[in-house]
Formats: C-alpha cells, structure tokens, sequence
C-alpha cells in the first residue's frame, strides 16, 4: 500500500474514534448506564402501612363571643399527612360543618350574638388511607368543647334566667375545678357521680373534676385535707364553695359552678402536653405555667394522675377520672410576666396509657377557712384555685370497659333479689336467689362479662342482658365481682361486699 492510500485511512479511522469519543462525553450515557436507569425505574415504592398519628391539640379551650378561635393540632406520619380537617359545630346544631387544618391551626370565628358552647374534633389520614385517625373521636361521638363567654357582667346568683328577654346570660372566664369525695360503699355516691359526669359530657359548663375515692390510701390523704365529714362531699375550686351529701342536685352544680367560673382570679395561666413513647413504655409530660400579672405569683401545683375509667375503685356505678396519685405537688414561684417549665417522665408499666387523663391545677397560698359540715363543723384551710388545666395521655386513646354493680344494691336489705329497705348497720344484705346485675359500657364492645363469688368464676355472659342468678347454698360474708372484657382485651372490675343467706 503507498503512502497516499495509508495517510488517508489514517485520517478516516482517526475522525471515527473522535467522533465516537465527542458522542461518549456529550450524552454522558452507555449501554450499560441506560441499562441501570430501567432497573431503577422498574423497582417498586415502598409501601405505606403505618397509620398517622395526632399527638397534640389544643383540647377544650374558651374564647370571647365575637372573636375567633384558633386550634392547633400537631401530627405525623412516617410518609406524610395528606388530609387534616377539623370538624365543629356550636351546641345546638344538628350537623358538622369542616374545614382543613392541615396547615396546623384553623381559626373559628364564634358569633357576637350567643353564648352558647362550641364542640369540635379533628381527623388526619395520609395518601394510602392508612387512617383515618380522629382527635378525641373520629365521627363526633366524642369531641373537645370550646366555652364561649359573652359580654362580662356580674355572674348570676342563682339559676334564674336574667334580663328581661328570658335567656340565661352567664359570664365565663374560667374552668372550675371540682374534687369528688367517694367511696365504693356508699348508697348515695353513685347519684353524685352521675350528675357530675352527665354535666361535664353536656360541654355546657366550663369545669373539670377529679374523683377521690376513700378505698385508694393516695386519695384518702387528700381527702384529710379537707377534714371531710361525710360521703359524698364535692369541693368546688379547692373549698370555694362545699356540697355535701344525698341531697345535692344538678341544680346546685350549676349555680355553684356558675359563681365559680365568674370569680376574679391572678391572670396566670397553665398547660400540660403528655407524650408516651410505645418502645420504652414512658411518659413524658410538658408543663408551663404563664405568669401575666405585673408583680412576682406564689402558688401550689398539683399535678392530678387519673383513670378517665376506673378499672378497680367502683361498685355501684363506674367511677370516672378516679384519682391515682400526684405527679407533681409542690410550691412554685414564677416572676412578672414569666414563664415556668416542669418536665416530668411517669413509668406506664402499671399503668393503660389510653386511659390516663392529668390535671394540672395551680391553688392560691393565701388561706381562707372551709367547714366540710355546714355550717361551722369540721374546718379545714381552704386554698382556692387560680388555673386548671388537663389531657389525655393518647388523645381518643381505646378506653377500658365501664362496669358497675346495678343489683345487688350497697347497703340495702334484698329479699329474692328486690332491695326492701336500707340497713341499719350499713350492709348489704341479700336473702335467698338473688340475680347479679351488671351496668356495662365500653367505647367499642363488650366482649364478655365473668360473675365472681369469692374470687371463683361463676358464670360468663357474652350478650345483654348482663346478669346472673345466683341460687346455689350460700351463707356468710361473700365478696360478689364482675370483671368486663371488650373486644380489645381490656377489663374492668366492680365488686361488693354482701352478706348472703341462700338455702
């Protein structure tokens, strides 16, 4: 080959490999790399399983009729939330109205011409349906209460409506905080409980409540401090105003909570959040208290640790926010326009998490004197209260089973079952075939009720009505349970005490 020929191969074959070499750097790309993107392409996204969570919000609130509201909410999720709508209706309305609050806060803008309260609840779910999750409930059936307070005038002194066009014109400026004195053998507790528990569900009143029953020695301690006379005995924002005994009605609750809310109180103000992390079975809990006064606040603590169900403490009616024991019971001191943080963790291994309710409540240092028998008998320091404050541990957490004893009745005398009349010595008396009644409640479903005599099952009942007939020969003194199971696994029980003659 001459010379000719071999330099003009020598040139073609050079501009081929730059040429190939240009193609290479400018598309960045081979074979082997389109290759990886289609396998890339071809793997599939991780699936979402996991369920969202609320974790924080604002809970019942109150506000002035005519200004907005603002609730906030706090939640996650391990992917993300795609939906949050808070759900809200004033008290009298048939239907829901909603609204996002996926931004976190949501304001309501409450009417100038009422003063009636305000429900809501809020529900989250994400992008795979994983939920939906609600907060205290979510469709409703539950929900937080906003206190609307209309133009401030004098509370009222009674329960007659004032002015002339005939409503009741009440001035709310705060909750109240109301301490239950009980006990399981008590004919006349139960009334007490349920007047207390249907006022606090109705949302129409700005108050909370602590159930102390004498059975429980932590409860009891508290209790002493009041010198208590007689069950049942509320004391009303620390000894502010004093209810005792069988003959106090809803009435009385109404008005008594009514002056209390009015009353003119340190501008100090509180706020408890709970956190319980599953792996380590702790919680913790976040307390600030507010000090918006100009000059320095002094006052006691008390942090309340309640079972919104009483799973031991009842006999005749479940017993609501049953009081465990105190968190937190000390002096604080909080400078003008100051702020004070309490971090505090509490071991949940004895303890249903979902069940737990706290109760954040500031009392005054300043001593005022109480009488627990009206109207100069057994006096006690009174230390009214300036702030309250509560939540759930789990915000519309899976509750236990309400379960209580209907019949036997506490300290009455039966005859083949019937309550005659009560006893003179304070027992319960029961004479031949008696049917065990149960009163049963569960935020799901009942599963199963067990009758205990003496700690021996009995008999097991898995549909209404919950009862037993207890015929077989008996003598003495016996100890009656029932235990509840829902479809959870989660129990309650309720017992009594009897004296029994079968034959």
């Amino acid at each position: 080959m001459n010379t000719p020929i071999k330099v003009i191969l020598l040139v073609a074959v050079s501009v081929i490999l730059v040429s190939s070499g240009y193609t290479m750097l400018f598309t960045g790309q081979t074979t082997k790399t389109n290759t990886s993107e289609n396998n890339d392409a071809e793997k599939p996204e991780p699936s979402d399983t996991l369920a969202p969570s609320i974790t924080s919000s604002t809970g019942d609130t109150m506000a002035d009729a005519g200004t907005p509201v603002i609730i906030t909410t706090t939640f996650s999720d391990n992917v993300a939330v795609t939906s949050a709508k808070l759900y809200y209706k004033p008290a009298t309305a048939l239907a829901w109205s909603s609204k996002s609050i996926l931004s976190g806060s949501a304001s309501l803008p409450l009417p100038a011409d009422s003063n009636e309260s305000w429900y809501y609840y809020i529900q989250i779910d994400d992008a795979a349906g994983n939920g939906p999750i609600g907060d205290p409930s979510t469709d409703g059936s539950s929900y937080y209460t906003i206190v609307v307070m209309n133009t401030p005038i004098n509370p009222p002194d009674d329960n007659e409506t004032n002015g002339n066009n005939g409503n009741n014109t009440q001035n709310y400026s705060r909750f109240v905080f109301i301490e239950l004195g009980t006990k399981i053998v008590c004919s006349e507790c139960p009334k007490i409980s349920i007047i207390l528990n249907e006022l606090y569900n109705s949302g129409n009143y700005p108050f909370y409540y602590v159930s102390l029953p004498q059975d429980n020695p932590k409860a009891l301690a508290r209790i002493n401090d009041y010198d208590i006379w007689g069950y049942p005995t509320a004391y009303i924002d620390g000894g502010y105003a004093t209810l005792i005994g069988s003959s106090i009605q809803k009435s009385d609750f109404e008005k008594n909570i009514t002056s209390a809310a009015g009353r003119i109180t340190p501008r100090v103000f509180i706020s408890t959040t709970a956190h319980w992390d599953n792996s380590t079975n702790i919680i913790t809990i976040h307390i600030q208290v507010e000090n918006h006064e100009g000059s320095d606040y002094q006052g006691q603590l008390r942090v309340y640790i309640t079972e919104v169900i009483s799973t031991k403490w009842q006999a005749g009616t479940p017993m609501h926010f049953s009081f465990l024991d105190f968190l937190v019971n000390e002096d604080v001191q909080i400078s003008a326009n100051d702020y004070l943080f309490i971090n505090k963790t509490l071991s949940a291994s004895d303890l249903d998490p979902e069940n737990l309710m706290l109760f954040s409540v500031l009392f005054s240092t300043e001593k005022q004197t109480g009488y627990s028998q009206a109207p100069d008998k057994n006096p006690f320091e009174a230390h009214f209260v300036d702030a309250v404050n509560a939540t759930r541990v789990i915000q519309g957490g899976n509750l236990p089973p309400e379960v209580g004893v209907q019949n036997p009745s506490v300290k009455y005398f039966h005859r083949f079952g019937k309550p005659v009349r009560k006893t003179m010595t304070g027992k319960t008396v029961v004479i031949g075939k008696t049917t065990i009644v149960a009163s049963v409640h569960d935020d799901s479903r009942i599963e199963k009720v067990e009758f205990y005599i003496n700690n021996k099952l009995m008999a097991t009942v898995t549909q209404e009505p919950f009862q037993w007939t207890w015929h077989k020969f008996s003598f003495g003194k016996k100890t009656i349970a029932i235990k509840a199971f829902d479809d959870s696994g989660k129990q309650s029980t309720a017992s009594i005490d009897v004296l029994a003659v079968m034959l």
